[in-house]
């Protein structure tokens, strides 16, 4: 079967992540580095608007270093990088979804040797947002909480980190920022030169790890179409560990009904703003339910990976899906058996809607946890819009 570059097709209840061209899927991880961030600040707003700015930074914070402790080591691990160097952790910060290569956070870097460098952010949109909208967030954001957070994510705690430049600054045509890192070895250890260990090149050939040098100007399309596979698969895990690191969070100062309140607010913000960019990316043009169901395939919580699903497409306008399996469901019941009915029950039906764009699409749950085996389905929906 030929790679996809869209989904203007028919629509394949079987499609799977490698059904897609590599160039389609750099671009759906481009969209995903996008929701990323509005995932993070959909939460912040919500808690800050119910709780106070000081409540959003805390909750900020915890979700932060909960993502960097649980999922920058599989970067690692997925791309065969030993974290034994400074030179090391710079390639680990070139694959998280807030990655230093390329759009987001395009960095400079200045090795001096594979155990110092310095790293200068050229451009932050985090920062230029706040600049324009709220000043006040960039001291606790970029002074506060971002060296904290830094240091977890580059995973070496051996590393020292030192922040030699941080905003407020004096315009926008100023560095975002600036960071060094510096690893102390014993004496007599080899340190290998900035020459052994970088390579600067512009045509970066493609690579299936990144086991070997470091190369400052890689972007996605310099990764193989496996490895990239791979990082997807990291990239929907993370996507559960920030929700869940915030919800936590959210939890632990001001209970479950506030933390659920603040997940449902999120959630309905980031499909309503990130939803549309999934169809428009793949040629969807969200006539029909058959037209919602490619959607729902895109997105990092999507029904090919994290929730994969089964469909009785009746026509274009009548669909029932199976979810077959669900992450989420299996940690409640787990580990949180009380927060299956607010999710599946209170939330569900709402966020669907959402994340269905098309609002002539009438939704109803025909099967709702809780479950009594995990043999059995997670959920079924039926989609319908009505002549």
């Amino acid at each position: 079967m030929a790679e996809l570059d869209d989904l203007s097709g028919p629509f394949n209840p079987n499609l799977r992540f490698s059904d897609f061209s590599k160039e389609f899927l750099v671009k759906l991880v481009h969209v995903w580095q996008w929701a990323w961030l509005q995932m993070d600040a959909a939460w912040f707003d919500t808690v800050k608007d119910r709780f106070g700015a000081d409540a959003a930074w805390e909750c900020d914070l915890a979700m932060w270093l909960t993502v960097a402790e649980r999922c920058n080591p599989r970067y690692a691990k997925t791309a065969n990088i030993t974290l034994n160097s400074v030179v090391d952790s710079l390639k680990l910060l070139q694959l998280p979804l807030d990655n230093t290569m390329g759009g987001i956070f395009p960095v400079e870097h200045d090795v001096k040797d594979e155990n110092h460098a310095v790293v200068t952010v050229r451009r932050c949109p985090s920062l230029e947002w706040c600049e324009k909208n709220d000043p006040d967030r960039i001291v606790p954001m970029c002074q506060v909480n971002e060296p904290q957070i830094i240091k977890k994510y580059i995973v070496n705690p051996n590393i020292e980190v030192t922040a030699t430049k941080l905003p407020p600054r004096k315009g926008p045509e100023d560095i975002a920022c600036q960071w060094e890192y510096r690893l102390e070895v014993p004496p007599g250890t080899k340190v290998r030169s900035k020459e052994e260990v970088v390579d600067e090149t512009t045509d970066v050939p493609e690579l299936n790890d990144l086991s070997g040098p470091y190369y400052p100007n890689l972007t996605h399309s310099n990764l193989s179409k496996d490895l990239l596979l791979k990082l997807i698969d990291n990239y929907q895990y993370a996507w559960i560990i920030m929700r869940g690191g915030y919800y936590d969070a959210v939890k632990a100062r001001f209970g479950f009904d506030a933390a659920n309140e603040c997940e449902l607010a999120s959630w309905m913000r980031v499909a309503e703003r990130v939803n549309p960019r999934y169809a428009r990316l793949a040629k969807v043009e969200l006539n029909t339910v058959v037209d919602s169901m490619k959607l729902m395939q895109l997105p990092l919580d999507n029904v090919m990976g994290l929730y994969p699903a089964e469909y009785e497409v009746i026509d274009d306008n009548h669909v029932i899906m199976t979810v077959v399996k669900c992450r989420a469901l299996d940690y409640f019941e787990k580990a949180e058996p009380e927060r299956i009915v607010p999710m599946c029950h209170h939330l569900g039906k709402s966020v669907i809607e959402k994340y269905l764009v098309n609002p002539r699409i009438k939704v109803t749950p025909l099967v709702l946890p809780p479950r009594k085996s995990p043999e059995d389905i997670a959920c079924k929906w039926e989609f319908k819009i009505e002549d």
